[in-house]
């Protein structure tokens, strides 16, 4: 079995598929550029985790909060803003359906939101990131079972 957080970001990943702009270009921590012809595309990480008060008896029970990021790139053209923004909102629309996704986690909620341009590739894409806080549980024997 797989770790709490690999089945949170497949989750995340599965819920976004084929349900925004970016179609079926959606991917779990991908570093390879995304090129033009694969744009609008999200990639789904979890960069951090921190760890609530645990409960005293052993195995103790942990409440953990995810930092789980979607960033959606975007062809740097016309309207970027409002691009960046319309893809955001699907992202935000189908994480705000299914806060629990589907009865896995306690809770998610967005916490910040930022755009940026980048010129790093062939050409430009914007980039917007949505940053959501996962609440979830497990005991601290068995991380890779949610409760």
């Amino acid at each position: 079995m797989t770790h709490a957080r690999t089945q949170i970001r497949k989750a995340v990943v599965n819920a976004l598929k084929g349900n925004t702009a970016a179609e079926n270009r959606v991917y779990e921590s991908r570093v390879y550029a995304l090129d033009d012809p694969k744009l609008p595309a999200l990639l789904v990480f979890t960069p951090q985790e921190n760890m609530g008060q645990p409960s005293i008896q052993r195995p103790r029970t942990q409440m953990r909060q995810l930092q789980l990021m979607v960033e959606g790139y975007l062809k740097a053209r016309g309207d970027i803003d409002s691009d960046a923004d319309a893809l955001a909102l699907e992202v935000e629309q189908l994480i705000g359906a299914d806060p629990t996704l589907g009865g896995l986690v306690k809770d998610a909620m967005l916490d910040t939101t930022a755009t940026r341009l980048s010129g790093e590739g062939e050409k430009p894409v914007a980039i917007v990131s949505l940053t959501f806080v996962i609440l979830y549980s497990v005991k601290e024997n068995a991380p890779q079972t949610l409760i």
